[in-house]
This record gives C-alpha cells, sequence and structure tokens, in this order.
C-alpha cells in the first residue's frame, strides 16, 4: 500500500545528519560562515510558525504533513490545506490504489519546495465514523480472503504461503502478500494470473498477489523479538538497513548465525543501531591481552566496556582494577601525539597496533627492544 502511494518524499540529494555531532558541526560551521559573511546572528525566525526547513535558495516553501500507514514504517507528504491536522490524528489520503488511511506522525510545517520530489496530493479529509467502520469490515474481510487464499493454494498445490491481506478504504481493491517456502517449486506468472481471477470473482474486487521475502514476512505478521518487544519492521523501523556479520563482530556477539539471527531468519536489524559507535570506540580503546601503563602500574587489558569508555586490568600483583579510557597512558600518548598536515594520516586503531607492538617488545626481555620501538615511533610519524 505505501509503495503504491501518489506522495512526496525528501529529495534523495539531501540527506539528515548522520548523529547528533554530525549535526552540531554541520550548525557551527553555518554559524562561523554567516559570522564570516557578516549576516545579522539570531532573529532568523527559524523558531516561529513560518519558518522554513530546507536550504536557503529561491524555491518557495510548501506546507506539508507527514503521515505513515498502518503496513509501513515510512513517512509520507501530502498537502494538509487548511485542515488544522495534530500528531496521532488519522486521516484519508489519495493513493495510487484508492483512497487510504494513514496517521499524522509530523504535524504541518513548511518545507522548501525543492527538497520535495514529485507532486504532491492534498489531504482528503479527517476520518470520520464511517471510514471507522468500514475500517472495522475490512479487517473482517481481510482475514476471509486469507483463509480463502490458502483454501484455493491448497487445493492446487501451489507451494504458497498466504500472509496477509490488505483492503483498501472503500474495500474495493485488496493486496494478497505470499511468500514462496520452497523457491525450486514457485509457480509460473500465467498460474498466479489464473489465481487471482478466480479470488477477484469470489472476493468481488480487484485482487493483487505480491509476493515479499522473509524479512517483509515478518513486518506484516509481527511478534516478539528476542528482547521482548515488538519488532522493529513491525513498530517504527522505516526500512530495513544493511547489515552484515561483520557488525556483530564489532560489538563481539557471538557469530552463530543462530544468535544473531531474528524470527525472519535474517540477522538482526539491531545490529546496525550502535555499530557506528562500537567502531569509534575500538579505534581509540586498548586490544584485550594489550599490556599497557595504569595509574596503578603496568597492566594486561583482560576486558573492555566500550559504550562505558572503561577498561579492566590485571596488573602485575594479580590484581584486577577497572579504569576510564582517559585515565590510561595510551590515551595521553594518542591525544598528545604531535599532527603534521604533510604527513600520511593514520587511524587511531593503527596507533594503537603500534603502542602495542612497542609493549611487547620492551616487556619481552629483548635488550634491542627499546630501539625497536624508539624507530617505531619515528616511523608512525
Amino acid at each position: 500500500m505505501a509503495e503504491s502511494a501518489i506522495a512526496t518524499n525528501l529529495n534523495p540529494g539531501w540527506a539528515p545528519p548522520a548523529s547528533l555531532e554530525h549535526a552540531r558541526a554541520i550548525a557551527r560551521e553555518r554559524f562561523k560562515s554567516r559570522l564570516e559573511a557578516g549576516e545579522e546572528i539570531g532573529n532568523c525566525g527559524c523558531d516561529g510558525e513560518s519558518a522554513v526547513l530546507g536550504p536557503d535558495d529561491a524555491s518557495l516553501g510548501e506546507c506539508v504533513v507527514g503521515v505513515r500507514f498502518p503496513d509501513s514504517g515510512r513517512v509520507y507528504y501530502f498537502r494538509p490545506g487548511d485542515k488544522e491536522l495534530q500528531i496521532g490524528e488519522w486521516i484519508v489520503v489519495p493513493t495510487g490504489r484508492g483512497q487510504e488511511a494513514a496517521r499524522v506522525v509530523i504535524a504541518p510545517h513548511q518545507v522548501r519546495s525543492s527538497l520535495l520530489d514529485g507532486t504532491l496530493s492534498d489531504v482528503v479529509r479527517a476520518l470520520d465514523d464511517r471510514d471507522v467502520a468500514q475500517i472495522d469490515a475490512n479487517k473482517r474481510r481481510a482475514s476471509e480472503a486469507v483463509r480463502l487464499f490458502g483454501q484455493r493454494v491448497r487445493s492446487q498445490k501451489l507451494g504458497l504461503k498466504p500472509i496477509a491481506a490488505d483492503f483498501t478504504l472503500d474495500g474495493s481493491s485488496v493486496n494478497l502478500s505470499y511468500s514462496v517456502p520452497d523457491r525450486e517449486h514457485s509457480s509460473d506468472n500465467a498460474v498466479l494470473r489464473d489465481l487471482a481471477k478466480q479470488l477477484a470473482v469470489e472476493l468481488s474486487c480487484r485482487v493483487e498477489l505480491r509476493q515479499v521475502g522473509p524479512r517483509d514476512e515478518a513486518r506484516l505478521l509481527g511478534g516478539l523479538g528476542r528482547c521482548g518487544r515488538t519488532l522493529c519492521c513491525s513498530s517504527w523501523l522505516p526500512v530495513f538497513p544493511e547489515i552484515s556479520m561483520n557488525m556483530a563482530k564489532n560489538q563481539e556477539l557471538p557469530l552463530n548465525p543462530s544468535k544473531v539471527s531474528g524470527v525472519c531468519g535474517r540477522l538482526l536489524c539491531c545490529l546496525s543501531y550502535e555499530n557506528d559507535q562500537y567502531r569509534r570506540m575500538k579505534a581509540v580503546m586498548p586490544k584485550l591481552g594489550q599490556s599497557i601503563e595504569t595509574p596503578n602500574g603496568t597492566g594486561q587489558v583482560i576486558s573492555l566496556q566500550l559504550l562505558k569508555e572503561l577498561v579492566t586490568v590485571r596488573l602485575q600483583d594479580a590484581t584486577e582494577a577497572t579504569f576510564r579510557s582517559d585515565e590510561l597512558v595510551l590515551e595521553g600518548h594518542l591525544a598528545s601525539a604531535p599532527v603534521e598536515t604533510s604527513a600520511r594520516v593514520e587511524s587511531a586503531e593503527e596507533a594503537v597496533e603500534i603502542v602495542a607492538e612497542s609493549s611487547d617488545a620492551s616487556t619481552s626481555g629483548d635488550a634491542a627492544g627499546p630501539g625497536r620501538r624508539r624507530r617505531r615511533r619515528r616511523q608512525g610519524r
């Protein structure tokens, strides 16, 4: 439903800040540029109702409202007109399949027209009692449509798995979602077209068959994840992120696929939520097993708490102590190292590896160890 909506997304050429630090950096640069240009600081009206979001170009402002459909986490934009809409209010909007019910998730606000891609459609009306009664009737029809779809699939032995049915608001069209557990025995398009015609006659409406993958199947069916909460994809996640096993490795999770997979059988979407933060912290934190100088003497790293920036070290007297990362000598060396613009920029992770090698050489009892350590430091610069 949401994929076929006649709606307007933000221009893909514009991307929101990747993090809070990125947003603050952009704001600082914008503030600095305005100071250098001699522009007035403050009293810009950005906190008023007439503020227009987007780049400072010549394009006109457009009042839009962001809505979300029940079966999708994406946000679509429509023109509210003279209607006063509040967040959480249900409205009727036009889509490619007809009129659909959607919930307001972004209040009406002004946006530069250059950020909008496509033509905006107007909000039809607010949801009334008749629409609510029609939605309840469509839900009952949806369960009957899924049951009938399953009967026809089993009788013809098509090897399909019915998932869900989605009627339009007026009930003139329905989307029947299905999955194919065994792709080697999937039905051809001619058989599916005949099945759609049969179902259209029995349901007295237009029928569209749509195949979905494992992730979309979990999104449509819903459920609870490993954390005990409602699945992200069925509640708030706009799009499925790109996930790899390296994300689980960065977060020191079990590399067994069954341990890091969701109800859909694919890797957990939440692996991507904190992956960037783990990567940044690993670049400046010592490694497990590394010898390091602490306020209580030399020790070996035995445990890391990356998000809390805590390092547990086993000291030479066999005692264990936990320190903050800024209390360790390693962090001081990295922070105080001179930076030359003409030299090759090395990542913090490479610097940590160099210090680890020099520490091992110094503790091995080799007489040439200190000399090698000095040479490595000179090469690192």
